[in-house]
């Protein structure tokens, strides 16, 4: 089993690490365009996707089996900054509904349920990350 941690930078950059080696496995420059990450979380119910919140109010979907070298999508909520965002769903129950928690500065909470493509993992995701992740570095 390999385990990885990500590193969100001031400069937009976003590092994928694995904890046995010194230098990132894959590394997305300016992922943000040049925005400073806030917030980087992986998906609870999908070992391939995790979410980026960049300091102006920007989340982006990263779903690494559909595209290793950028975003699938972004959502910019500029009417009210997120401060805060947090995952929710139970990766034990990954068909029962996923989301995000959206702390805005008003104090006002929201939440985004996942589409069913985002929430419910993919026959041997694991095993196809894996597969991706060597094959890129």
């Amino acid at each position: 089993m390999c385990y990885l941690i990500q590193v969100g930078c001031s400069d937009g950059t976003i590092r994928l690490h694995s904890v046995t080696t010194e230098h990132p496995v894959i590394q997305w420059n300016e992922s943000t365009r040049g925005r400073s990450i806030q917030a980087v979380l992986w998906a609870l119910t999908r070992p391939g996707m995790f979410f980026v919140l960049d300091a102006s109010s920007h989340v982006y979907v990263w779903d690494l089996l559909q595209n290793v070298s950028k975003p699938v999508a972004e959502e910019s909520l500029l009417s009210d900054k997120i401060t805060a965002i947090a995952i929710l769903g139970d990766p034990e129950k990954p068909s029962a509904s996923s989301g995000l928690m959206l702390a805005k500065q008003s104090g006002a909470i929201e939440i985004q349920y996942l589409m069913k493509q985002w929430s419910e993992p993919h026959l041997n995701e694991l095993e196809t990350l894996h597969y991706i992740l060597q094959k890129t570095a």
